[in-house]
């Protein structure tokens, strides 16, 4: 944690302008592990960083739709997906600098979490309660996608979803099953399928595709951003936790 040193300077050196509340900017850097205690209410980042994941998904989203002004919505949400991951966020948050910032319990492990990301979304609710979407997108795009993103490369790159989603569930003892719940035609008389992701048994969201393969990719993205979001289904499945190898239905 940075000290002895005014907050505002300090501010803006990592946001490149001065925060109008400095203690919105404060407490997206308090990990609940520090939490503190208001007037009964705990008070940390987990609230903004609720917002702050809703705001950004919505600007990439902005960024993404004027830059590749053909592509399909596919493509748009795994373009998207590649950006906003936890793993990109916890290292732009490194790179900006913002680790410095956070203020977090010594027992707590910045190794083995998603700590410098979650914080880095809830210093995008900061900025967005503090300044609006306009700073937030300028934001984002002058400190964020110019410095360290290559849109068009990232872009081209292949996102496993499935594979992810059955290497998280390996991590934590969970089963990760696809299965195929209906095949139905489209009006050219395609075929399109509908598969569900279950995580130890519990359903994580249903995909639709061209393929097999396509819907099942479909249903593992929509589990992955289940998981990410939704702390309570995240608990729910980890309490279904059995010993053994994960079963993939193909």
């Amino acid at each position: 944690m940075l000290r002895h040193k005014e907050p505002y300077v300090l501010y803006r050196k990592l946001l490149g302008f001065y925060p109008t509340d400095i203690h919105l900017y404060e407490q997206a850097c308090l990990h609940r592990s520090s939490s503190i205690c208001e007037q009964g209410r705990r008070i940390n980042n987990e609230r903004l960083e609720f917002l702050g994941d809703a705001i950004l998904d919505a600007i990439v989203a902005d960024i993404l739709f004027h830059k590749f002004k053909t592509s399909k919505e596919g493509f748009l949400t795994n373009t998207r997906a590649k950006i906003v991951k936890r793993e990109s966020l916890n290292e732009i948050a490194v790179k900006l600098g913002l680790d410095n910032f956070i203020t977090y319990s010594m027992r707590t492990s910045s190794h083995n979490n998603y700590m410098f990301g979650n914080a880095f979304e809830a210093l995008i609710g900061a900025i967005y309660l503090d300044k609006g979407y306009r700073y937030c997108k300028k934001f984002v795009e002058t400190r964020i996608i110019d410095p360290y993103i290559d849109l068009e490369k990232i872009s081209k790159e292949e996102f496993n979803f499935k594979s992810r989603l059955i290497e998280w569930g390996q991590k934590h003892k969970v089963d990760i099953e696809f299965a195929l719940i209906e095949t139905i035609v489209d009006q050219d008389n395609n075929p399109v399928f509908q598969s569900q992701a279950l995580l130890g048994g519990i359903s994580g969201g249903i995909g639709i595709g061209y393929s097999k393969k396509e819907s099942q990719q479909n249903a593992a993205r929509i589990a992955l951003n289940r998981i990410r979001r939704d702390k309570n289904y995240q608990q729910s499945v980890l309490a279904t936790q059995e010993n053994g190898n994960n079963t993939i239905v193909t």
